[in-house]
């Protein structure tokens, strides 16, 4: 009797396994123009269709894909990336998918994906570009869940557009959700009228987000791409600049006062005050969040990221 029933058991996981596996295959409802955006925290991709194999890199959450070929394997259904072996697990056993489709006609938009936000902060910042290389940054302070806006300041910069490259003389854009801290740590601190120093902002570019179009593109090395963090800071907690490489890096907000290459422009008097009054964290590489909205984007209040 318990052998008839084991034997059965064997039939039916036998039979689900088929039935999962063909649903998998017959669904076909993408295409290679087909853009999809990563729907869970973190996806990682791998050399091969096996979740077994080499882990080769890590896809954030709203990071866009498109697959080259598509294949069922192991119960997963799997996408290939480029033509390297990339191979990312779509559906996993039972339906659950790691992906969802985009709209091609719907607009890029600001996404935390990092969880920025929602680490300990007591500041946030909004830098919106406007045409012709200018733009403002509005500051805010956070008062439990609500952000209060504290001032807004005129800015520049070089070059329009978003920065690809290290070099470009164009400054930091995306739809991305970053960070930036204060420190007196750079070629760029300045003094005010009265003779006394202020430091910069230091922010966190280039990050993952910023280099998978290379990475995929070709431009960029697997361990290029590898070396890019999401957040830098060493084991003692402090944070430190993203490293350099060919997108560039060592970013800041700093006083108009000295030559810029691709960085944020503010009057000194005004960085004078940003540094020492407005955003005066309680510890230097105290996180402020950042948010960046480029050229004709109309910039929402911070609070609606949340």
């Amino acid at each position: 009797m318990l052998r008839k029933a084991f034997i059965l058991f064997i039939a039916l996981a036998l039979l689900i396994l088929l039935l999962n596996a063909e649903t998998l295959a017959s669904d076909n409802r993408w295409n290679a123009e087909d853009t999809f955006e990563v729907a869970g925290n973190t996806l990682t991709v791998y050399s091969q269709p096996n979740i077994d194999s080499e882990p080769q890199f890590t896809l954030y959450k709203g990071m866009d894909i498109t697959p080259s070929e598509s294949l069922i394997a192991d119960g997963y259904k799997w996408f290939r990336l480029g033509n390297e072996n990339y191979w990312v697990p779509v559906l996993e056993p039972g339906g659950i998918s790691n992906l969802t489709v985009k709209n091609s006609s719907e607009l890029n938009v600001i996404e935390d994906y990092y969880g920025i936000l929602e680490m300990p902060h007591n500041f946030a910042v909004k830098l919106v570009k406007y045409p012709e290389a200018e733009g403002r940054i509005e500051t805010y302070r956070k008062v439990g869940d609500e952000y209060v806006l504290q001032y807004t300041y005129p800015v520049s910069y070089r070059k329009e557009g978003k920065k690809e490259i290290y070099g470009d003389l164009k400054t930091v854009g995306g739809n991305v959700v970053r960070y930036m801290y204060r420190t007196m740590r750079s070629s760029m601190d300045g003094w005010d009228a009265s003779g006394d120093p202020f430091g910069v902002y230091k922010i966190s570019y280039p990050m993952p987000h910023d280099g998978l179009p290379k990475l995929f593109s070709g431009s960029l090395s697997l361990a290029q791409y590898n070396e890019l963090p999401a957040i830098n800071r060493n084991p003692a907690g402090n944070y430190l600049p993203h490293p350099g490489g060919r997108l560039g890096a060592d970013i800041v907000l700093h006083t108009k006062r000295k030559g810029s290459s691709g960085c944020i422009n503010i009057e000194n008097e005004a960085m004078s005050y940003l540094y020492h009054q407005d955003l005066a964290t309680e510890l230097d590489r105290e996180i402020i969040p950042l948010v960046i909205y480029d050229e004709d984007v109309i910039a929402p209040p911070v609070g609606q990221l949340l």
